[in-house]
């Protein structure tokens, strides 16, 4: 069924709101978010300063379609960031693939984010993520325990078509992560890895708690409030 018609259907907002509800009954610092985005080395400015009867112009190394892709997954809970990562075109093409694939996901697990969510000190967490066929539930919690990672207790899909409403990262935290990419533009390609670290990382307390409210995760909010 076409995205645009799952909207109006009862049954879709009826499983948003009972993973919303379920959610609730778990701390947000509990509640570990994980999702990959794709940034490109040319991201120009969607606004810009003009003097009047100006025409807009930004100049551009290259055009977008030309542009090279990065890679990048992140994970927060509901007070701060935990870790990311960023694969270079480099790297994405001596593995032959075009984005994230399964291993490599399973790959972060072990080696990134099984060690900073030891460093949390916080058990029963509650992994969260889309049902992306990269993320394979008992694949991950595979990958989770030979990183020598126990305390996440379960990996929760979110129901299908959902992210936009229930994840965090894809809504809003990807957007200011991007708009101020795009602040920076001209990109120096060899700095866009640390570029983007940086930028997770400055994410505020402040401005994850809000995502977190955004998607619902509060007692007084309606777990129904963003029905169109």
């Amino acid at each position: 069924m076409p995205f645009l018609y799952v909207l109006d259907d009862d049954n879709y907002w009826t499983t948003i709101s009972e993973f919303r509800k379920s959610l609730r009954e778990i701390q947000i610092e509990q509640l570990i978010f994980i999702d990959e985005v794709a940034i490109y080395s040319t991201m120009v400015p969607q606004r810009t300063l003009v003097a009047p009867g100006q025409q807009p112009l930004i100049l551009v190394q290259q055009p977008s379609s030309y542009s090279k892709r990065f890679d990048f997954i992140g994970a927060i809970n509901g007070s701060q960031v935990i870790t990311c990562e960023t694969i270079t075109p480099e790297h994405r093409a001596s593995l032959g693939v075009k984005g994230f694939r399964q291993k490599m996901i399973n790959q972060w697990l072990t080696d990134t984010l099984a060690p900073s969510l030891n460093q949390l000190g916080t058990k029963n967490l509650y992994l969260i993520c889309d049902k992306s066929s990269s993320h394979n539930r008992v694949a991950m919690m595979q990958a989770l325990r030979a990183g020598k990672c126990y305390c996440v207790k379960e990996i929760l899909h979110m129901p299908t078509a959902s992210a936009k409403y229930l994840s965090p990262l894809d809504n809003p935290l990807w957007h200011s992560f991007k708009e101020t990419i795009r602040s920076k533009h001209p990109l120096i390609l060899n700095d866009i890895p640390v570029l983007l670290s940086q930028t997770f990382y400055s994410l505020s307390t402040q401005q994850i708690k809000n995502a977190y409210r955004k998607c619902g995760y509060g007692y007084e909010i309606d777990p129904c409030y963003d029905r169109p």
